[in-house]
């Protein structure tokens, strides 16, 4: 069952895509010419299908959600469902992601056109998108990164990555920490299942660039990688165990 309803998940993404995504993004951006909204059909999108598939999403710490769009949300990433999951609970935004996405056909120009900054394999290629991350959110485009580059297979992060914390303290553009917990029990990665039940979301303190212009990228990385894998339940049942060896 859990294999039939992964198929009608993903079935009703790209189905949906298609009859109301498209016409709704030619409406909102060819003829209103109002791209930055033209995603907004997203939330009650998303809002729907949850409940046709039994997921349930807790938020807590919502009033850590500026009430701007001139941040960049960084996330942990488990699952498909991750991106889903981001619109109707924190904002509306665009990501940042691998290049190859941009091939496919359709689906690259609805990227282009919703502001997503591709990132490439080659390094060379990336040079300056810190500026064009700064320019997003100048105009009013929130951006989402998932600086562990790959979905984890188990709910145990994996390493972040450097880039968006270097591009953070030379542009000086704020981060907000977010932990997704259980999306890839509800979507998984390893198998095609789809499981009702719930997802939380916990967001964290807005990162300024005032509170980090002391320490190095690396700093910023490790802290908020540690803030991010906190609310995780390995990390809690971890500390759980330190804090009964110490009674």
């Amino acid at each position: 069952m859990a294999f039939i309803r992964a198929i009608l998940y993903y079935l009703n993404i790209a189905i949906c895509l298609f009859v109301i995504g498209l016409p709704y993004m030619f409406y909102r951006g060819v003829l209103c010419r109002r791209w930055s909204d033209s995603t907004r059909v997203c939330i009650p999108f998303f809002n729907t299908t949850f409940k046709l598939f039994g997921i349930k999403i807790e938020i807590e710490g919502k009033e850590n959600i500026p009430n701007h769009k001139q941040f960049v949300i960084v996330a942990n990433h488990q699952s498909f469902l991750d991106i889903n999951v981001i619109w109707p609970t924190i904002t509306i935004t665009s990501f940042i992601a691998k290049a190859e996405l941009w091939k496919i056909p359709v689906f690259g120009w609805v990227l282009n056109k919703i502001g997503c900054i591709p990132v490439y394999k080659n390094p060379r290629k990336n040079l300056g998108m810190g500026a064009i991350v700064k320019k997003r959110l100048e105009d009013n485009v929130t951006i989402s990164v998932f600086p562990e580059g790959h979905r984890s297979n188990d709910g145990h992060m994996l390493p972040f990555q450097n880039g968006i914390f270097r591009m953070a303290k030379e542009n000086k553009f704020p981060l907000l920490p977010v932990t997704l917990v259980d999306t890839g029990k509800r979507l998984s990665k390893t198998k095609w299942a789809q499981t009702p039940g719930v997802v939380k979301i916990v967001v964290h303190p807005l990162q300024t660039p005032e509170s980090f212009e002391n320490k190095s990228a690396t700093q910023l990385r490790d802290e908020i990688h540690n803030m991010i894998s906190s609310a995780l339940p390995y990390r809690q049942a971890d500390a759980a165990t330190a804090a009964k060896k110490e009674a």
